[in-house]
């Protein structure tokens, strides 16, 4: 009885001795884990090897702090990268976690693989780069439209030697509110504002040249993020409302919608507002004011026609329905448009 005793004391001794070993191992790990950066900007030893561990190369950009993760081949390296860094974001805070690990890539493609990141990273307003070897990763949102265009002909130009581009998924910048606008002069049409991609863009001038007789089209549209839901389907609806007036402009600020503009006739007028409001997805609204110029040809004003239309389109009253709730038709198909040349 006492050996029974006697042995099952040795193993609780011996099982609370690894249980408070092992314990103690963990603090030591998590301990080093949070270790804060040295002075110098380097981390501990501990610290530095957990992160040799992580593959590849990371640069992280958020707001005014910019976060290097991964690895470099060589201190020399890390250092000339961090250089870079700092030329790029001389204003940002820099924390600095690179360790030292050695890797096939040559030092040369290295250091270029990373300086190509870093430029696309100070297009961005946030984002990320990583090089992976001979792999560069970008993600995040470009800093304006310009910034956008700039960075979408990097990635699909020339790269630096050794270096392929594994994915993009940087987005346009937000627009806030999501402005569109189309002016239709006598002898131009001018799109401005926002498209959410170039495949919008380009539906919007397929459309346009459809639509319009015009000889000129002048476009200064910009691919930006934000647009509204069935964005596409209102700006067709807006496209197809002012390609039924001689001159006038619609813009789409969000989903408020307004157009205005001279009809050539009196039904013209009043057909254009009631098809886009018919015509608009729900939750768009509109607001009309189109004049018309038919009673050009009752007034004694000379034998100029022309002064007489421009006299009529001033001061013939104008058609104004703003959209009410409840009021407005639902959308749906529109009957065959009435070219110009048979409404006048």
């Amino acid at each position: 009885m006492t050996l029974v005793l006697g042995a099952l004391l040795g193993l609780l001794v011996v099982s609370s001795a690894d249980t408070f070993a092992a314990a103690d191992a963990e603090n030591r790990d998590e301990a080093a884990q949070e270790a804060p950066p040295k002075p110098d900007g380097k981390t501990s030893n501990k610290n530095a090897a957990d992160t040799a561990a992580e593959e590849g190369w990371f640069a992280n950009l958020n707001q005014s702090k910019i976060t290097l993760r991964g690895s470099a081949p060589s201190e020399e390296d890390r250092q000339t990268s961090l250089g870079m860094v700092k030329a790029h974001f001389p204003n940002l805070t820099i924390e600095d976690k690179v360790a030292v690990a050695q890797t096939e890539q040559p030092r040369e493609q290295w250091l270029a693989a990373v300086s190509f990141g870093l430029q696309q990273l100070s297009l961005m307003s946030r984002g990320k780069v990583r090089v992976d070897g001979g792999a560069l990763t970008v993600s995040g949102e470009a800093a304006d439209a310009q910034q956008y265009g700039k960075l979408k002909k990097a990635l699909a130009g020339t790269l630096p030697a050794g270096l392929t581009v594994k994915a993009n998924a940087v987005r346009p910048p937000v627009a806030d509110p999501f402005v569109f606008q189309a002016d239709l002069g006598p002898n131009a049409l001018s799109l401005a504002g926002s498209v959410p991609s170039e495949g919008a863009r380009k539906d919007v001038r397929d459309l346009s040249r459809q639509l319009f007789e015009r000889p000129g089209l002048d476009d200064r549209l910009e691919v930006a993020s934000g647009a509204p839901k069935n964005w596409d389907k209102a700006v067709a609806a807006a496209l197809r409302a002012l390609s039924r007036l001689e001159t006038g402009k619609v813009a789409l600020s969000g989903v408020a919608v307004s157009i205005e503009g001279i009809a050539p006739d009196h039904g013209t007028a009043v057909a254009v507002s009631s098809q886009l409001r018919r015509d608009l997805p729900d939750r768009f609204s509109t607001s009309e004011s189109i004049k018309w110029k038919e009673a050009a040809s009752h007034l004694n004003l000379g034998p100029d026609p022309k002064t007489a239309q421009d006299v009529a389109a001033t001061i013939i009253p104008r058609i104004k329905v703003p959209s009410e709730e409840g009021s407005r038709w639902r959308s749906g198909s529109l009957p065959p448009l009435i070219p110009l040349s048979e409404g006048r």
